[in-house]
């Protein structure tokens, strides 16, 4: 196990200041972020009446990623992270200039060329912006409060995600789409200006920016060699990777099978979707109170083995032909879900900035998101063929849990072997 080289004194003052500051920023840019894709979603179903219209985000965003996980991870360990921030969010933020100005000089279909050039630009800055964020955490707060800024940041967008969709309807029927890029043009400016008041407190093998003569695929090569040297990463992406891909079934399987093998309409696929943000929001919450010396069984284990075993449950859902019985037991399932899930991820976050070096950790957060993100768009295309060939849509969800089951309580011992041998801080 690497240790961080934290000699710089961030006080629990300093901390909570800092930890404002950014829960105020991502709530800002989530909330309207979220309005602008739901919006977007809208605008192009009507323009061009085809499904892709809420699903090309999610085509591109990881492509983008993998196109650009090398030079992202080598320039976020590069130099210093508020400016590649300042950077992103500037340039991010002429892209929405460009698009509000060009938008309506396109029509019917051909709105998916500005929309497509609009979310790559996107999906470039938000890597950069996120990837930076997570690597700079040690010059935000000291080691005490990550969890609490990881935490409370996942709750903030958490709220966007209940929230924004709802008032998104509302304005687009009453104002339409322009005025969803005005309204975030002028929150990522107020982002800005807020990331301008932050104080990162820079580390020392980082101030100078790092910068020496070594290529960029050598650093990519560093980065790769670190990961294959440190196990718990390693374990981490694999998880990732399938646990991403298994639940992927969610996103395709169950408005699919409400809506078209079901036929209950809408209804249930909202209440569903609302308990899955509540428990998104409720687990961001809990991990504040979990004991700070509490175990990785607690934090890791307990919620990966609840996470699975809710699946399976969730597939004996669709079972009960009631649409208020799907919307009560099916929005507590996924309540549930979602609240593990939450607490899942934040504990492998604050886990991966503690443990991983420093000058290292924009690189390997840039690969693990990358690699996690990766195989979704496999597993919609998977599941959206398996959800066409089968009737049985419950039946998917069950033997997929007791797959991904069989999965996890293979690699569990070899887990716990692992977390007790390098002492991973948690």
């Amino acid at each position: 196990m690497d240790e961080n080289v934290t000699n710089v004194n961030i006080t629990d003052h300093q901390s909570n200041i800092q930890i404002i500051k950014d829960i105020t920023s991502n709530l800002i840019g989530s909330f309207t972020g979220g309005m602008l894709s739901f919006a977007m979603g809208l605008m192009l179903l009507s323009a061009t009446h085809s499904a892709i219209s809420f699903g090309l985000s999610m085509i591109i965003t990881p492509v983008i990623g993998l196109l650009f996980m090398v030079p992202i991870g080598n320039i976020v360990d590069t130099y210093r992270h508020k400016n590649i921030i300042v950077i992103s969010m500037i340039i991010r933020i002429i892209a929405m200039i460009i698009f509000y100005f060009t938008i309506n000089t396109f029509i019917g279909e051909y709105k998916l060329i500005p929309v497509a050039i609009f979310l790559s630009i996107d999906a470039i800055s938000t890597n950069f912006n996120s990837t930076s964020v997570d690597a700079s955490v040690h010059e935000l707060v000291n080691d005490s409060n990550i969890e609490k800024l990881t935490s409370l940041v996942q709750s903030s967008m958490a709220i966007s995600s209940i929230f924004a969709p709802m008032l998104g309807a509302a304005l687009y029927s009453l104002f339409g789409f322009d005025l969803f890029i005005l309204i975030e043009i002028i929150s990522s400016i107020i982002s800005l200006f807020i990331t301008f008041s932050m104080q990162f407190h820079y580390l020392p093998d980082v101030s100078s920016g790092n910068l020496n003569k070594e290529s960029s695929l050598e650093k990519f090569k560093s980065g790769l060699e670190y990961v294959k040297k440190f196990k718990f990463i390693r374990y981490i992406i694999m998880i990732g990777v399938v646990f991403n891909f298994f639940f992927t079934a969610i996103t395709t399987g169950m408005p699919y099978i409400i809506q078209v093998q079901l036929h209950m309409g809408k209804l249930p696929i909202s209440i569903l979707e609302s308990s899955a943000s509540l428990g998104m929001l409720i687990g961001g919450l809990i991990i504040n109170i979990i004991p700070k010396n509490a175990g990785y069984n607690i934090k890791f284990i307990f919620p990966i083995i609840g996470t699975v075993l809710s699946l399976i449950l969730f597939g004996f859902v669709f079972s009960i032909h009631s649409i208020i019985g799907i919307s009560i037991i099916g929005g507590i399932v996924m309540f549930f879900i979602m609240g593990l899930i939450t607490i899942m991820n934040i504990s492998v976050q604050v886990m991966l900035q503690k443990n991983v070096k420093n000058k290292m950790l924009g690189r390997v957060m840039s690969m693990t998101i990358t690699f996690n993100m990766s195989v979704m768009p496999l597993g919609i295309l998977f599941y959206s063929f398996i959800f066409n060939k089968f009737n049985n849509g419950g039946l998917i969800f069950i033997v997929n849990g007791l797959l991904l089951l069989t999965y996890i309580l293979f690699l569990i011992p070899s887990i716990l072997k692992m977390l007790k041998s390098s002492k991973i801080k948690i």
